[in-house]
């Protein structure tokens, strides 16, 4: 009976972050998740006891999708395909409702503070390791830490997809992604 449980617990979760991505955070109702999920409003209250505990759930889900796409990206077989990859999920998450989703998460008061740190310092530390990795595996040593890494191309992102989500010229802005790396190359020198 756990397994279907939590299938039952992690559609209802799929729901909700469908809704966030295509309406945002704000207005999100327990009776849309519902409707989304195809279940009564007391499985949902069953499952995620209060709408805080769905939203919780809805952004810890969307930052292991994010973490797992630009982990993936940066293990691209070299550093213009992990460039070009990395850019390629800025641009879905602009075009998915990621974007959207994670900034109405964020900036709207529907997480804690606490819950909201948590996630973007997780998604920030893990883009400076995959972003560490891929720099290492070319023989380079950053001048910075690896947080401080995991900050700078965070705020590139986050920023960019911003952009990106409010109609921003995608060529204009895959060039400023490009110098964002020479930027973050210019960091480095040949580790010994």
């Amino acid at each position: 009976m756990a397994g279907k449980s939590e299938a039952s617990r992690d559609g209802i979760i799929s729901a909700a972050l469908a809704v966030v991505r295509d309406k945002g955070a704000v207005g999100l109702t327990i009776e849309q998740v519902a409707r989304h999920a195809g279940c009564a409003k007391g499985l949902v209250h069953y499952h995620l006891k209060t709408k805080q505990d769905l939203l919780e759930a809805v952004a810890n889900r969307l930052l292991d999708e994010r973490t797992a796409a630009w982990s993936g990206a940066f293990r691209a077989p070299s550093p213009n395909d992990a460039i070009a990859a990395t850019w390629g999920v800025l641009r879905r998450e602009s075009d998915n409702g990621t974007v959207r989703a994670w900034i109405s998460l964020l900036g709207s008061g529907s997480l804690t503070d606490q819950t909201a740190k948590l996630v973007v310092g997780r998604f920030t530390g893990s883009l400076g390791e995959a972003a560490m990795g891929l720099l290492e595996h070319l023989g380079l040593r950053l001048s910075i830490g690896r947080a401080e890494l995991g900050w700078l191309l965070g705020s590139v992102v986050e920023g960019m997809g911003l952009e990106l989500l409010a109609g921003g010229d995608q060529a204009e802005m895959e060039e400023a992604y490009a110098a964002a790396w020479l930027g973050v190359l210019s960091l480095t020198r040949e580790a010994r």
